[in-house]
């Protein structure tokens, strides 16, 4: 399946001198990056990190894998400790500012769950109503920048947005999409509007000008995607069928166009 190094732009002399891709990958954020049962990294985006050695060296050994903090990922990135960052990285243009991007490997939204008896069926129906959400929630900027006087309760947990949802207290619960289409999963009487709020993108990370890593990385993502490799690893690191065909959207298509 996976296609001859020869095939993919040159990697940059120093980088083949060294023969590894040293890699910052998430340890705590299943399914992109965890501490599997063995103590080493696994997930979604280990196995694309060991994919793209591969494709660089013919070998998932040439993939060094070094966890690190979101808050460790740019630092490590710039101070030469790691090559690429592919850590659940997203792109946008405050980051643009201080490293470059590859081209955008998943994209993600939050959702809304509702009572499979609520009259909303798209985002804009949820107009004046009340939203139950966790406290310091991210979406509740785009919320209130989006949808007409739409009234937001912060609750505690996930637990207590969704004892209230079924209480009647608000129209809808919001939360990032991998966790609301769970729930839907676990409670047949709630369904989910399927249209995304929140639109993040993620690339991965590579130091201002190399152009030669980044050609190299495009064209690995772009194979990732020839080699059908979502399908096979999705199902490996998540196991509820509606959160992998959720997710692989995000693997598998291109971003909506949103506000």
């Amino acid at each position: 399946m996976p296609s001859q190094a020869a095939e993919f732009p040159p990697l940059p002399a120093a980088i083949k001198q060294a023969g590894v891709l040293r890699f910052g990958v998430k340890c705590d954020s299943p399914p992109f990056g965890s501490t599997g049962s063995d103590g080493k990294p696994a997930g979604i985006e280990i196995e694309m990190a060991k994919q793209i050695a591969t494709y660089a060296f013919g070998s998932p050994d040439k993939a060094e894998l070094t966890c690190v903090t979101s808050e460790a990922r740019i630092p490590s990135l710039n101070g030469g400790k790691i090559d690429l960052i592919l850590a659940t990285l997203g792109r946008f243009p405050a980051r643009e500012e201080v490293i470059d991007f590859s081209n955008i490997y998943f994209w993600g939204t939050s959702n809304v769950i509702v009572p499979k008896d609520s009259l909303a069926q798209k985002l804009s129906d949820l107009a004046g109503k009340t939203v139950l959400i966790v406290k310091g929630g991210s979406q509740m900027k785009w919320l209130k920048e989006n949808i007409p006087n739409i009234q937001l309760m912060q609750l505690n947990t996930t637990a207590d947005g969704v004892q209230a949802l079924q209480q009647g207290r608000g129209e809808g619960f919001v939360g990032d999409g991998g966790l609301i289409w769970t729930l839907a999963s676990n409670y047949p009487q709630l369904r989910v509007i399927e249209e995304g709020l929140d639109l993040g993108v993620n690339g991965i990370g590579l130091r201002k000008n190399e152009p030669e890593l980044k050609a190299f990385v495009n064209a690995a993502l772009a194979q990732l995607k020839a080699d059908k490799f979502y399908d096979t690893v999705a199902a490996k690191f998540i196991e509820n069928v509606l959160v992998r065909q959720a997710m692989l959207k995000g693997f598998t298509t291109e971003p909506p166009k949103m506000n």
